[in-house]
């Protein structure tokens, strides 16, 4: 039911403003993405291209673009393990209790 081309539409229409650390490296969406000492500092503004998949930055006051593959995009990693849900019990606790009860 998870339609990952929803999720990359949803994607391309936001923006984002990120600096990159001395060290290369930004953040989106707790996922840490080296792009290299050359744009340390530089605040970049990033999108999502949908034809790609990917993210496009773009530093401020340039024309370059750069291409970084998203990480944390798969169904998996947006759904999470099924194995762990198959090994809980095939009941379910009757909730939520009577009005009676909960008082």
């Amino acid at each position: 039911m998870l339609g990952l081309a929803r999720v990359f539409a949803y994607l391309a229409n936001c923006r984002w403003f990120r600096r990159v650390r001395a060290n290369g490296r930004l953040d989106i969406g707790g996922y840490d993405y080296y792009l290299g000492t050359t744009w340390r500092n530089q605040m970049l503004e990033v999108r999502f291209d949908v034809d790609q998949e990917c993210f496009l930055g773009q530093p401020a006051g340039s024309d370059i673009t750069i291409t970084f593959a998203p990480q944390g995009l798969t169904k998996t990693d947006l759904m999470g393990e099924l194995g762990y849900l198959l090994t809980l019990p095939a009941y379910q606790l009757a909730l939520p209790f009577t009005f009676q009860a909960g008082r």
